[in-house]
């Protein structure tokens, strides 16, 4: 059984996808042009051209946003990512969160919402995407129960979310400029002679307002593909609704 799955997960990987450029081309045949040309964003709901960036929301969900670059970044393991002068990519996704709020029409905890990037082999798009959406209701509970058991650095989550192993840690504040996930995750692998397009990642809030960084690295034995965004629920049930 196990070895049909790791097959079908394969299968999935070379044939499934789709247009795995299909974003881009949102992104850099539409959005920005039409931005360019005529000041309007659209398909996108925003387009910031000095910031670098895209705020786009996604089909699947209701509530359900993404960010990318307006410069062509393939995903987690990109190089460009550890660049100096690359913009912040998860500081720009955090500070447009209260577009989901905005649709749900109430205010949302930070508590209840997350940013989430998938693995180079969990994803199925090749432009950067960072998902912005709420928490599972089990793993707003979990991470409310381990997040007094963190600190500043990486450790394995004493229990599974959604099935699958984490590695977690607090940030120091919560300037996501200063403290970037992705390079303090690449600073992390390159310690265990690791590639960081194995992992996926993501940032949540605890119950105290502190900042986490969670990151579940690829293992076909455990079904696990590294997508982080497994953690998130488009429908947004932590806050009460049910739609």
């Amino acid at each position: 059984m196990l070895v049909i799955l790791l097959l079908a997960a394969v299968l999935w990987w070379f044939f499934g996808r789709g247009n795995p450029n299909a974003l881009w081309q949102i992104v850099s045949q539409q959005c920005v042009p039409n931005q360019q040309q005529n000041h309007d964003p659209a398909p996108c709901v925003k387009v910031g051209l000095t910031e670098g960036y895209v705020l786009f929301k996604d089909s699947k969900g209701p509530y359900h946003d993404l960010v990318m670059p307006t410069e062509k970044v393939s995903g987690i393991e990109s190089p460009i990512l550890q660049a100096e002068r690359t913009p912040h990519y998860f500081a720009l996704a955090w500070n447009n969160r209260e577009h989901i709020s905005g649709e749900l029409g109430k205010p949302l905890k930070d508590a209840w919402l997350s940013l989430a990037v998938n693995s180079k082999y969990g994803r199925s798009q090749n432009q950067l995407h960072i998902h912005v959406a709420c928490l599972r209701q089990d793993v707003y509970n979990a991470l409310g129960e381990q997040a007094e058991q963190l600190d500043q650095q990486w450790r394995p989550l004493a229990v599974k979310l959604v099935g699958h192993h984490y590695l977690a840690r607090k940030l120091a504040g919560t300037d996501l400029t200063q403290e970037d996930p992705f390079r303090l995750l690449q600073n992390y692998v390159a310690e265990q002679g690791d590639s960081i397009g194995n992992y996926g990642l993501a940032l949540a809030v605890s119950p105290q307002g502190e900042m986490l960084l969670l990151a579940n690295r690829l293992t076909l034995t455990d079904l696990n593909l590294g997508s982080a965004g497994e953690i998130q629920d488009y429908r947004c049930e932590v806050a009460g609704n049910s739609r």
